[in-house]
């Protein structure tokens, strides 16, 4: 079985086998994760009647997101990689964005927007040959105007194009990426140990 941290913003717990997610829990609000963290963990194992030997393999969220849920859900993921002999994964959320839009979509420039909170956003620019810019924090408050040359502008849940002031040409597009873990399940659990070291991705947020 695979165990999937995601502490970025709440807590996020998936458990899969080889072909497909087993359960889940999400609790995007969830405060103080690094005292509920290992309780849901088994709680979530339970309910599939399952326990910590099952499992084969450790991925965590290396962020952007929450300093705090960034470094516990890695903490607690090399522990329990550790304590069970077991391969420990990290792996950014832009860099499942960016796995998820090239699957089906040709090579352009791209702007991936990831929301912290209601005006402010993580955002990362890559170009047509794959050049990746580094992660800041985007202010766009109440009304946000994302302005594009040359380049689609992806979004990372919950983004409403009726929500966008945008200048763009009709050859650009804006796209909603939703249930990324489903979408790149098969994906994640192919990870290398050795390729994707779960190294935090810290971004100042104030």
């Amino acid at each position: 079985m695979i165990l999937l941290i995601d502490c970025s913003k709440g807590l996020r717990i998936i458990i899969g086998n080889k072909q497909h997610i087993v359960a889940n829990k999400s609790k995007p609000r969830l405060k103080r994760v690094s005292e509920r963290l290992t309780v849901e963990i088994k709680i979530l194992l339970d309910s599939i009647k399952k326990d910590y030997q099952n499992l084969s393999k450790i991925i965590v969220i290396n962020g952007p997101g929450s300093f705090t849920g960034i470094r516990t859900g890695i903490t607690a993921a090399k522990v329990l990689g550790l304590s069970l002999e077991l391969p420990v994964c990290g792996i950014s959320l832009f860099e499942l964005l960016r796995m998820n839009y090239l699957k089906t979509k040709p090579k352009k420039n791209l702007k991936f927007f990831i929301k912290l909170n209601k005006n402010n956003y993580f955002a990362q620019n890559v170009s047509k040959s794959g050049k990746v810019s580094k992660i800041i924090l985007r202010s766009y408050g109440a009304n946000p105007k994302y302005k594009s040359k040359n380049a689609d502008l992806v979004f990372l849940d919950n983004i409403s194009e009726k929500n966008i002031s945008r200048k763009v040409n009709e050859k650009e597009e804006i796209i909603t990426i939703n249930d990324l873990f489903n979408k790149t399940y098969r994906d994640l659990i192919n990870l290398s140990e050795k390729k994707c070291i779960p190294a935090p991705i810290y971004v100042k947020t104030f």
